[in-house]
């Protein structure tokens, strides 16, 4: 219980929800970068971090309307669809120089760039710390996924087994009925007279012989 309040008010704490977050690789270094962004409805600020030091645009509402008007952007929306395509695409070049970043997006005529200024210790520091916490809650995100989805796969296993072993009884159950002592033309209790060779019919009696007494009588006729 005490986790998970502890867990509860540093959810509290943290700053706005990232939006993407996304990676990028210095090709002159090789050094990692992330970058992400924070969106809202009339909102949008883009952060780039080694996880060391932390640059941001910073936007203000009037720095952002006149970003806006400078690139011809007509919704924060449109910010994260065209920083998320350019990213997909590897549309991108960062150049980091010490207390500024510089971020643009070419994957179009109408390239977007953005001026990130360094923050300071204690502003990266809360920074990072919310990037640490939006991966924690998407790992908890996907598990949680994963074992819906197991859990998911073994009910419908367990319906596909017992649907199957009905069929199988039911059909087993038939077999064993049709070939039953009471089904069989062989065990079936005969009739009196009744023929052998062809049951249903009445068994033909042997003769039993000539009567030569009723022959003499005839032949004394004559």
């Amino acid at each position: 219980m005490y986790n998970e309040h502890l867990w509860k008010m540093e959810a509290e704490q943290r700053p706005p929800s990232i939006g993407s977050l996304l990676i990028h690789t210095l090709p002159q270094s090789r050094q990692k970068y992330l970058c992400y962004t924070r969106p809202g409805h009339e909102k949008f600020n883009l952060c780039v971090t080694n996880v060391v030091d932390v640059w941001s645009t910073g936007f203000s509402p009037q720095k952002l309307e006149e970003h806006k008007s400078t690139h011809g952007v007509k919704s924060c929306e449109e910010y994260n669809s065209r920083t998320r395509d350019a990213f997909e695409k590897g549309a991108i070049s960062l150049t980091v120089l010490d207390n500024i970043a510089i971020l643009k997006l070419s994957q179009d005529d109408q390239g977007l760039t953005f001026d990130l200024y360094k923050l300071s210790l204690s502003e990266a520091k809360a920074e990072i710390q919310s990037v640490m916490f939006h991966l924690v809650d998407q790992v908890h995100h996907l598990q949680d996924q994963l074992k819906a989805s197991e859990e998911s796969n073994i009910l419908k296993l367990d319906k596909t087994m017992e649907r199957t072993q009905r069929m199988f009884l039911a059909e087993y159950d038939s077999k064993r009925k049709g070939h039953g002592p009471e089904s069989s033309p062989v065990s079936k209790k005969r009739l009196a007279g009744e023929s052998l060779i062809n049951p249903g019919s009445k068994r033909t009696k042997a003769p039993i012989g000539v009567s030569f007494e009723d022959n003499s009588l005839n032949d004394s006729d004559e």
